[in-house]
């Protein structure tokens, strides 16, 4: 972790650091699914398809928590150690679950310490394009150094005893968690708002964004290593290109274009990684992928705020079906990929990113702003 906290001292981040901790803990959980598909696959005798159902647990998980806790939790230190409690004892009891079933019951418990630990952080963030930027970066700096650590701790200690290592990962946050306040000012939640049409309409959106973008990426290091014949070093390392990339695109200062425009990018990745049989095609559709979604993402959260009567309220949201998406995307790309149709895969999520981003490029173009845009 040392490389991307000091990577991370030198952005001179806007955001409590306890809270990019936090985001960043969790990143490593979520970087690790895909190694953790085949690794499980492979030591339990069990088709992708079936192991996708862990990864749909875990983030059935992320869902509910990332819903729930703007409405019912406050950002304090008790909540703060509660999640990172949570994540550390759902690691450690994946490394002994005995059955499929357990590992997936693990992994629910996991997914909710993953809600929480980005709703502790998006909700300080958004509305605020320098405080996005340092939270959406947090992805890209760990992704540079997590994917071969993954899978050498895989090839040479296992599967179970990566989990472990994942709780003391995830258990990290705590030794930050005197710098959380202990209690806030109590602010009478009301009734919530709905999102505006066009709100709505973003948030269906980037539903269909996840949905197809996870249904081929939680599957790339198969793709990578078993259809094209690549070594796992090697996947683990254009996953780190792929954050490598990513990281300018996070923190990009600019104009940064139409979101629709750079998720229509994504969706050409897809195809690329999923499609097509070439390393030299599969490596820079993973690669490229990196800076195009993270180009769009931002974007996208910038039109979801200047298209909001209540941008606070939208950011649980969006974390909320985004995560609803990549619950459903592995059981579309799991059943695709066993049945030996990794093309109609590429296509299928392809069909499904363009047309939210059809969307989005409506939205942007055609609905004037219900508020000034908070975030460039």
């Amino acid at each position: 972790m040392q490389v991307p906290l000091r990577l991370l001292s030198a952005f001179r981040p806007s955001v409590a650091p306890a809270l990019l901790v936090a985001i960043g803990s969790s990143t490593v959980v979520f970087i690790s699914t895909p190694f953790l598909l085949a690794g499980i696959a492979d030591q339990r005798g069990v088709s992708l398809g079936v192991v996708g159902w862990i990864s749909t647990t875990q983030l059935l998980g992320f869902v509910a928590a990332s819903w729930a806790a703007g409405r019912w939790l406050t950002p304090v230190r008790s909540v703060f150690i509660a999640g990172a409690v949570l994540g550390c004892l759902a690691n450690l009891l994946s490394a002994v679950a005995p059955t499929l079933v357990a590992l997936s019951g693990a992994r629910l418990l996991s997914g909710l310490s993953l809600g929480m630990a980005a709703w502790f952080g998006w909700q300080a963030a958004f509305g605020d394009a320098e405080k996005v930027g340092d939270v959406a970066v947090i992805g890209p700096l760990v992704g540079v150094v997590t994917p071969p650590g993954i899978s050498l701790l895989i090839e040479t200690v296992g599967v179970d005893w990566l989990f472990v290592v994942l709780a003391a990962v995830t258990a990290t946050p705590l030794l930050f968690a005197r710098s959380v306040p202990q209690s806030l000012r109590r602010v009478e939640r009301g009734t919530r708002n709905p999102p505006t049409r066009a709100a709505a309409a973003i948030l269906v959106a980037l539903t269909m964004v996840t949905l197809g973008g996870s249904s081929v990426f939680i599957y790339a290091a198969v793709i990578g290593t078993k259809l094209n014949g690549l070594d796992p070093v090697v996947v683990s390392l254009l996953f780190s290109a792929n954050s490598v990339v990513a990281i300018p695109a996070a923190k990009w200062s600019r104009n940064r274009g139409p979101a629709g425009f750079w998720y229509l990018c994504t969706a050409a990745m897809a195809i690329l990684m999923a499609s097509v049989r070439n390393p030299w095609v599969f490596s820079f559709g993973v690669v490229t992928w990196g800076f195009v979604f993270f180009m769009a993402t931002p974007a996208a959260f910038q039109l979801l705020a200047s298209r909001s009567a209540f941008p606070a309220e939208r950011a649980g949201d969006a974390q909320a079906v985004m995560a609803l998406g990549r619950v459903f995307g592995p059981l579309m790309g799991g059943a695709l990929i066993a049945s030996g149709s990794s093309v109609a895969l590429g296509f299928c999520a392809a069909a499904v990113m363009a047309t939210a981003s059809v969307a989005l490029l409506y939205v942007d173009r055609r609905t004037l702003p219900v508020i000034g845009a908070r975030l460039s």
